[in-house]
């Protein structure tokens, strides 16, 4: 598709800049990431926002100096058509439409729905052309420009709804229009700038601003969706709020693939699984309690007689009722008349009867996250029960060293680039495998012309492929139960609970093949591939880097150690990269000898 005139595409090569420029749009070589837009009402993706970027390891990489760069050359409208155009092209090539089917947000800018050259009807054909329903796309309008002629821009968005398009004012209160384009456009969604957002569990005005801004929402209409979450503390916040959707780096970072699989989980887990002695039980002491009908004074004795005593707690019949705290309690009695106006009385008039209570099975992770999120834990302790009976009582400060040390454990076995599991749980994980006595799958997944690739490029591109197939295998699971854990450099390693492998494999190759095209330059896609130097340091031709998948059937009988299913797996994958890459081998071990 042609973007620009001959008169353009001949202005453009005055400057080197402006030449690569035009290349793009000659070549369409931009590229479209998405990043999930989170319902909090069920934790799933509901959405993808597109981003578009730039040829890799150039200038115009950035979308900002990309658009910044074709304004310039007024040549802002045509940018916005193709990118949108390659948008819902990629939209319909990533997203998995067996398992998923998203709604697309398109970003469209102020200005080019006012140019008066603005083609009607172009994202309905591009819509049409890749069999895209229009009703699963939200077209999002920046507010960063001023609308002066706010009747063609109105009629504009009322001609994107009479096609079935949903709309959304993008980073609200950053820019020129603000509520008064909201009451405007009467938008289905509301994007909350970066800005309210960030540190909204710290500051005051920002929690007040969100509250005023959901009010006003539901009242209108309109869903609400928070840009820019990076922490779990800004989540809590703003599922506390009552945010409808959420999007930010915490829960996944733009990718040129589109899964269900978000980075952050809801059910709290660490990459070495919590085993049973590791819930908050494992730091309950079995302290001794005091009944209802103790006397302040009675406590304070005791107190006395238990210098190391911070806390007592009080309970009847097992229940728990409330914890007695030996600095609150002194502090009272040595208050003015504290003792003539408060010794005699029953401890139910000085108790806490909001102390922090976990059942024992609560995992220390869980634990940990409500503690922090309360003001309180200044006091120390906490209460622990099982079944709703009293069993102990433990302290903040051992809680907190034994989190440190699952993070410490977790970091040590995790590879620092995927954040996958590393060779310690791999081992662990098939040894456990083997003992359970039931059929399942070792797939060795190993990326074909990567050395050569890192040796070109750089090793830090390297890095981001290796990344990046982290990623995909972590969304080729889906719903299949598993395993995935890296080796090391371009080696990694997926176990699943089953025999039906050919879906996942398949899933995992077409997935690599879409995202790590992007990976290189122009030229080199073109040629399809690159000329590099081998290990013996002869210049040779090295294709496009592919997978090879070495897929190995274990029947748990078979073996006694993980050593010879390592060793098998390893030649599924020696044959898989023997068929050229892009493939699986399968050794299927139920049709080998046992192992002596």
């Amino acid at each position: 598709m042609k973007y620009l005139s001959n008169a353009q595409l001949k202005h453009l090569t005055q400057s080197p800049l402006g030449f690569e420029l035009k290349q793009i749009f000659e070549e369409e070589s931009i590229h479209t990431y998405f990043q999930p837009i989170v319902s909090l009402k069920t934790k799933k993706v509901f959405a993808v926002e597109a981003l578009t970027r730039g040829p890799m390891n150039t200038p115009l990489f950035s979308p900002m100096n990309l658009f910044n760069f074709a304004n310039e050359q007024n040549c802002l409208l045509s940018m916005d058509l193709m990118a949108r155009r390659v948008a819902i092209k990629s939209f319909k090539q990533a997203v998995p439409t067996d398992k998923m089917t998203p709604h697309l947000f398109l970003n469209v800018s102020v200005s080019s729905i006012l140019t008066q050259d603005h083609p009607s009807g172009l994202t309905l054909a591009c819509l049409k052309e890749f069999d895209v329903d229009p009703q699963q796309v939200v077209i999002e309008i920046t507010e960063l420009q001023p609308v002066e002629d706010s009747t063609q821009f109105l009629m504009a968005i009322e001609y994107y709804r009479q096609m079935g398009f949903k709309v959304a004012i993008d980073d609200l209160g950053s820019g020129y229009n603000g509520l008064k384009l909201w009451s405007e456009v009467k938008p289905d969604y509301v994007k909350i700038d970066k800005h309210f957002v960030t540190e909204i569990d710290k500051q005051a005005d920002k929690y007040r601003f969100m509250e005023t801004i959901l009010t006003l929402a539901k009242s209108l209409g309109t869903k609400v969706i928070a840009e820019g979450i990076e922490t779990e503390s800004e989540l809590r916040i703003l599922e506390k709020l009552g945010v409808d959707y959420v999007q930010g780096y915490l829960l996944k970072r733009p990718s040129p693939i589109i899964d269900s699989v978000l980075d952050y989980q809801w059910k709290d887990s660490l990459q070495v699984a919590l085993i049973e002695e590791e819930s908050i039980a494992c730091l309950s002491e079995p302290l001794f309690s005091m009944p209802l009908t103790t006397r302040v004074n009675e406590m304070a004795e005791v107190f006395l007689h238990h210098p190391k005593r911070t806390c007592i707690p009080i309970v009847e019949k097992g229940q728990v009722l409330g914890m007695v705290w030996r600095r609150e309690l002194m502090d009272l009695l040595a208050s003015q008349f504290g003792r003539e106006l408060h010794s005699r009385k029953q401890i139910s008039k000085v108790m806490d009867r909001a102390p922090f209570i976990f059942e024992a099975r609560t995992s220390l992770v869980e634990a940990s996250r409500e503690i922090t999120r309360d003001a309180s834990y200044g006091k120390g302790a906490f209460i622990v029960v099982k079944e709703g009976v009293y069993l102990g009582c433990g302290s903040f400060m051992a809680l907190l060293e034994m989190m440190t040390d699952l993070k410490v454990r977790s970091a040590q076995y995790a590879n620092p680039l995927s954040g996958l599991p590393g060779n310690v749980p791999i081992q662990q994980t098939l040894q456990m495998y083997l003992e359970r006595k039931k059929f399942f799958t070792v797939i060795y997944v190993d990326v074909d012309h990567f050395k050569a690739y890192n040796d070109y490029y750089s090793f830090e591109q390297g890095d981001q492929v290796i990344s990046v197939i982290a990623q995909v295998l972590k969304s080729s699971l889906n719903d299949t139960l598993g395993f995935i854990g890296h080796i090391g450099g371009d080696d990694f390693v997926v176990v699943l609970e089953t025999l039906e492998y050919q879906s996942v494999c398949e899933t995992i190759l077409k997935k690599f093949a879409v995202v790590i095209a992007p990976f290189y330059a122009e030229e080199d896609r073109q040629q399809g591939g690159i000329f590099a130097e081998d290990r013996e340091g002869n210049k040779r031709f090295f294709p496009m880097m592919t997978l090879s998948l070495g897929v190995l059937l274990v029947d748990t009988n078979l073996f006694k150690h993980t050593q010879r299913l390592a060793s098998l797996a390893t030649q599924a994958k020696k044959g898989a990269k023997r068929q050229g890459g892009n493939t699986y081998y399968l050794v299927d071990s139920r049709k080998l000898p046992p192992e002596p």
